[in-house]
């Protein structure tokens, strides 16, 4: 592997760490060790993980141990003091064999933050709302009355709790209104999607199947409200579907765009049909629309409900 300090990476404002296939530190540019207060002297064959510390150390331990899996540039977030963090981590290919991983972090700013939050959010209240649905299913009785109201409080609370979360994600969202010319990298997002997805169908008992493709091309729109408005829609979906549906989740590159595609079908004991169920979703409609993007839904007896976006290329 070419030497990192004889490319570009010490110029580039943005911090930059490199690994070897284990995860140890094999060059950090001086972006990085003033963004993380260290020095590649410091963190020369060290695990990258432990120049973190707390949560932003167990997520960079998936992270690598997910591009060392999968093959594949991971997106994730975490958070250092006072900055939050956009980064990849990709894999770094040479005669056909992953050499080593390269690191990319980029700053967000305040409005990314908040909405990232919000995402991070909705997955422990998802959690919270089935365990306390749960328990109150198995509260009958009149001994059990007491128990029953105080879960029925919790359900409440968790209720509002989520609303707040979501109007404060709106309000954010209006205020940093980006322009339709913004690029997000749809494969990135296409996973993110998809893992955000696969969390909430197992807390609520679903089966997903996730068909992405090995790359596929940037399309318009601002990353952070798109990946928001797919993840909030899935989200409902999933959480509103019968024990015990299948969902699909695929995306793939077309002449002029990007077409991403969510398929639920309920048991066969379950499956009804809705004129509804053929109107796009306007919160999908909302976000897309503007950008020269389209929505449809095609809703079948057997074959489910299918909801297709499709993104135009940046």
């Amino acid at each position: 592997m070419t030497s990192p300090g004889s490319s570009l990476l010490p110029f580039l404002p943005a911090p930059v760490a490199v690994a070897d296939p284990d995860g140890k530190a094999v060059y950090v540019n001086p972006a990085f060790g003033e963004a993380f207060d260290t020095c590649e002297g410091e963190t020369r064959g060290r695990p990258l993980a432990e120049i973190f510390a707390g949560g932003a150390r167990e997520v960079v331990l998936a992270a690598t141990d997910r591009v060392c899996r999968e093959g594949r540039t991971v997106r994730f977030r975490l958070r250092e003091g006072d900055h939050a963090y956009a980064a990849s981590a990709a894999p770094i290919a040479a005669e056909g064999a992953n050499v080593g991983i390269i690191f990319l972090f980029f700053e967000e700013p305040a409005g990314e933050r908040v909405l990232s939050y919000h995402r991070e959010i909705q997955e422990p209240l998802a959690e919270l709302a089935s365990a306390l649905d749960s328990m109150l299913e198995q509260t009958g009785g009149r001994r059990a009355e007491r128990f029953r109201a105080q879960v029925e409080t919790g359900l409440r609370a968790s209720e509002r709790l989520r609303k707040w979360s979501d109007e404060l994600r709106d309000a954010v969202a209006q205020r940093s209104e980006r322009p339709a010319q913004a690029v997000a990298d749809a494969l990135a997002g296409a996973h993110e999607v998809g893992d955000a997805a696969a969390r909430t169908a197992r807390v609520a008992g679903h089966q997903l199947e996730l068909l992405l493709p090995a790359a596929l091309p940037a399309v318009k729109g601002e990353p952070g409200r798109l990946v928001d408005a797919f993840v909030r829609f899935a989200r409902e979906r999933l959480e509103a579907a019968p024990e015990g549906s299948r969902f699909t989740w695929t995306a793939k590159a077309l002449k002029a765009g990007v077409l991403f595609s969510f398929t639920e079908v309920p048991p066969d004991d379950a499956r009804s049909f809705a004129p509804e169920d053929e109107c796009a979703p306007a919160s999908l409609s909302a976000v897309t629309e503007p950008l020269g993007g389209s929505v449809a839904r095609v809703a079948d007896p057997v074959a489910g409900v299918t909801t297709a976006v499709r993104l135009p290329l940046a």
